[in-house]
């Protein structure tokens, strides 16, 4: 395998975790109370020590760490899902942006014992979960795989003709 197939992925990869890396250090230095941006965004820092929207949230050791193992061993799988689609030819991005997030969170884990949540998006007395970077990362990520797997299912011709408004 030729190194240049990995550079667009290792810089991708790079750029998330330093994006990520940096806005939670500005959450943790400067949002130690509630920082409202306008009426939909604000900033709130949340240690998250379950996986998505506060699930499976523990405060004792052992089901935080069956939790972290368990997310480290997806990870790890997904690498290996995605190095043999690379190999095959594929384009990996959706499952670059997957890994380097899910790799975010998980240094969070180790370093912080739990996920540093921070964005806060509200209207009026409706709130979405509190979420990260890297969290967005991974969302984006799955978005890209659908997509990519959806224009495979419908293939060329009938890709052209879904955007010519002919079904």
């Amino acid at each position: 395998m030729s190194r240049r197939l990995l550079i667009p992925y290792v810089l991708l990869s790079a750029f998330v975790f330093l994006l990520d890396r940096i806005t939670k250090y500005y959450a943790l230095t400067s949002c130690s109370e509630q920082c409202r941006v306008n009426a939909f965004l604000s900033f709130e820092v949340v240690f998250n020590r379950g996986i998505s929207w506060g699930l499976l949230h523990s405060d004792g050791s052992a089901l935080f760490l069956f939790v972290t193992f368990l997310i480290a061993a997806i990870t790890f799988s997904f690498m290996f899902y995605a190095y043999l689609r690379l190999m095959q030819g594929f384009l990996i991005i959706g499952e670059t942006l997957v890994i380097a997030g899910s790799l975010c969170n998980l240094i969070d884990r180790a370093w912080h014992k739990g996920v540093i949540d921070f964005i806060v998006l509200s209207y009026h007395d409706w709130s979405w979960p509190v979420f990260n970077i890297a969290d967005a990362v991974i969302v984006t990520g799955v978005g890209v795989i659908i997509i990519q797997e959806i224009f495979k299912l419908w293939g060329p011709r009938k890709n052209l003709r879904f955007f010519r408004g002919n079904i």
